[in-house]
């Protein structure tokens, strides 16, 4: 039996660190979004996603693997090394590239501007690799505290960096916005190798047997980061290439209210990861299988409430930050947002549980299908394509992967529809009895 009672603390601790993304992405929403120019905020939107590809590759190839053995509850300071060496080649060969191919994305997508955004490139990445290395460590060793300075110093310093500028009038260009994240990020960094200093040990000598324990999981874990990576990306290249950065601009608007939206989602991940690992390595499947049946159970059932409030009041949010034609667009991502916690969580646990490979088919089913569909749909109907695409995806990766998580573990969809059905009765103990009422799973 697991008391969930223990594990309410680092808990709390997640939605802490998480709620420092909330403060951020409030700040983003109505001094970035809402202020910026929309070519400019296209720019930006575009260079991010560019960045973003590359981190995301380094997380899921390098640092997922780093997570996954260092967790295992034994520091391994060849495996670190080995990572550290790994991550920085991949990190640094990825901005050189985009800064030769800064002309050629220019022309693809129709801006210039572009051009110069990109030459920081390499620059952008440096100044994050040691906050997400540091991050991954830490996730390991479930120090969850720590991971709260480093993103307190990253999205609060970012939200009052934002209000400061916007009074001084001085943020209006996606080149603003570069140079203020690029100062974060170091920063942040900073934060991170302090906070781990005393602790990491590392061994840089490049050892064939570590070389393959990452990279041997690492081809799979890749698919960790395979739906942030095309699903959450590559909507917004395509828009961009039809359309320039304006339409980039007006659907990443809704579809970036939406992701602050699923902020629960990612801090339940930042405990799920190395809680199923371990309970896996134990062999508690029984209990694995019943937390992961409450998680998504209770998750969807605040999600009812909350999408009734969005829907209903889509036009008036999105009006708030000057997008108002986009208002259905974040109607069309809310209908479908159920489906994201079963997508992402049933990853979570099948990574956790070291079978990256199973998810691994899914995902590769899905690329065609997501590229297919948004080539398909967003020359006709722009970013109303890419919505619908996206949320049919979702669809089709959440009943795959609970499939396969079935399959490896005896969870069904019943299991999670009985939970569902109990939320009442447990917020009402929960209520009267404070922490106390929270269930053992």
């Amino acid at each position: 039996m697991i008391d969930l009672r223990r594990h309410l603390p680092q808990g709390i601790w997640a939605l802490i660190d998480k709620g420092m993304t909330g403060v951020y992405g409030f700040a983003f929403i109505f001094l970035v979004i809402a202020r910026l120019p929309k070519e400019e905020y296209g720019l930006y939107s575009l260079v991010f996603t560019i960045a973003s590809m590359a981190m995301l590759f380094n997380k899921g190839f390098i640092l997922f693997p780093m997570t996954k053995y260092e967790s295992e509850g034994t520091s391994q300071p060849g495996l670190l090394g080995n990572a550290f060496i790994l991550s920085a080649v991949i990190v640094e060969a990825f901005g050189l590239l985009v800064y030769l191919a800064a002309p050629l994305a220019g022309k693809v997508f129709h801006s210039g501007a572009l051009v110069e955004l990109l030459r920081y490139m390499p620059l952008l990445l440096t100044a994050y690799f040691f906050r997400d290395f540091a991050l991954c460590y830490l996730q390991a060793w479930r120090r969850v505290k720590r991971m709260v300075i480093i993103d307190t110093i990253y999205f609060v310093g970012l939200s009052l960096a934002f209000g400061v500028l916007n009074l001084l009038g001085t943020l209006n260009k996606a080149m603003d916005m570069l140079q203020l994240y690029i100062l974060f990020a170091i920063f942040s960094s900073l934060a991170g190798v302090i906070l781990v200093w005393r602790d990491i040990k590392f061994d840089f000598h490049l050892r064939k047997e570590e070389l393959r324990r990452i990279t041997g999981f690492g081809k799979f874990s890749l698919g960790m980061s395979i739906g942030e990576l095309v699903f959450y990306q590559v909507d917004l290249l395509i828009l961009g290439r039809f359309y320039g950065p304006l339409a980039v601009a007006q659907y990443n608007a809704a579809k970036i209210l939406f992701r602050f939206y699923s902020v629960i989602s990612q801090s339940l991940n930042l405990l799920l990861f190395p809680g199923a690992s371990k309970l896996s390595s134990e062999g508690r499947i029984e209990d694995l299988r019943t937390l992961y049946s409450k998680v998504i159970a209770y998750y969807w059932c605040m999600m009812l409430g909350l999408n009734a409030v969005l829907i209903a009041g889509a036009n008036l949010i999105m009006g708030l930050v000057n997008y108002t034609e986009s208002a259905n667009i974040f109607r069309l991502l809310l209908l479908f947002s159920f489906f994201e916690p079963l997508y992402t969580i049933s990853m979570v646990v099948l990574y956790g549980m070291g079978k990256p490979y199973k998810a691994f088919k899914p995902l590769l089913m899905a690329i065609p299908l997501y590229l297919g569909l948004n080539l398909l749909l967003v020359p006709y109907l722009q970013g109303m394509g890419a919505a619908i695409t996206f949320g049919v995806n979702n669809a089709f990766l959440g009943m795959m992967l609970l499939k396969t998580l079935s399959k490896e573990s005896g969870v069904k969809l019943n299991d999670i529809f009985r939970q569902f059905r109990r939320y009442p009765q447990v917020l009402k103990t929960v209520l009267k009895g404070g922490l106390k009422g929270v269930p053992d799973v």
